[in-house]
């Protein structure tokens, strides 16, 4: 079961829910002596621990504090971000890095207030070549321009070397363990990859943490004391077009395809670099 955007709907729990993300957002910002545009990855040591739903609800209370944010889906092996706006990944990040062409065309506007997403498109033969590519790297550098946080959803770092390609380059990286299922030795393991990496790893978020039905929490950081706070799940969220609903659909999209505009004419199009070879 896909879980689905907790933040932005504006009914009670989801404003509780808002606050929680609001809080995590806080640590994040307290790890950085200044204040800047941030790009940050959010990523597991293993798949199915939440990674993705983490970062895009700690997106969505980055542009919910007035910050122009965009999270990038940068897991073009097992895309799945899209999913959680209801959007069709036809084309996305590595159509960017493929063909180098203008990025803002490939940027879907979200209903939530500042939210932008660059789905995963579609899968190339070596993810790894895409992500170490100089049009990726520029990409990266253009959208520190346009955005004040930049939020990147990367594959599981015991997995695939794509986290540890991308986590140089970055401001933080935030490690997703999900409680009873990670052990602490691969948590250990995964911390002590990244840091080969030289990623600045600034904490890590314990999900699951404190489970009861249909409830969850969220603990920030290494240390032991790992405060929690309730959350629970929300209903789905459709795009347009409003076609065969489910039952779980609310009323709003959080999605448009309107192409994003850009700060200024002087900002054009991303240097022609050379594209990776799949």
């Amino acid at each position: 079961m896909n879980e689905k955007l907790r933040v932005g709907t504006g009914r009670k729990m989801d404003m509780a829910i808002a606050s929680i993300f609001g809080k995590l957002k806080a640590n994040i910002d307290f790890s950085f002596v200044e204040g800047k545009q941030r790009t940050l990855i959010f990523t597991s040591a293993l798949p199915n621990e939440g990674k993705t739903t983490i970062a895009v609800n700690v997106a969505a209370a980055m542009a919910a504090s007035d910050k122009k944010t965009v999270i990038v889906d940068a897991d073009m092996r097992n895309p799945s971000a899209h999913l959680l706006f209801n959007l069709v990944n036809s084309r996305g990040l590595s159509d960017i890095i493929s063909q180098g062409g203008d990025w803002r065309q490939y940027v879907y506007k979200a209903k939530v207030p500042n939210l932008y997403i660059i789905t995963a498109g579609r899968k190339p033969s070596n993810p790894s070549r895409f992500l170490s590519s100089e049009r990726f790297a520029n990409l990266l550098t253009e959208l520190a321009q346009e955005f004040d946080y930049i939020v990147l959803d990367t594959p599981p770092i015991l997995l695939v070397p794509d986290t540890q390609i991308i986590s140089p380059h970055v401001d933080g990286v935030i490690l997703v363990v999900k409680n009873g299922k990670t052990s602490r030795d691969l948590v250990k393991e995964a911390h002590e990859t990244l840091v080969r990496a030289n990623a600045n790893v600034i904490g890590a978020v314990l999900n699951h943490a404190g489970k009861k039905e249909g409830v969850y929490g969220y603990g920030y950081g290494y240390g032991e004391d790992r405060k929690t706070a309730n959350r629970v799940s929300a209903k789905s969220h459709r795009t347009a077009p409003e076609t065969a609903p489910t039952a779980d659909a609310p009323d709003k999209t959080l999605i448009s395809k309107t192409p994003i505009a850009p700060k200024s004419a002087a900002e054009g199009r991303p240097g022609a670099s050379k594209a990776p070879k799949e």
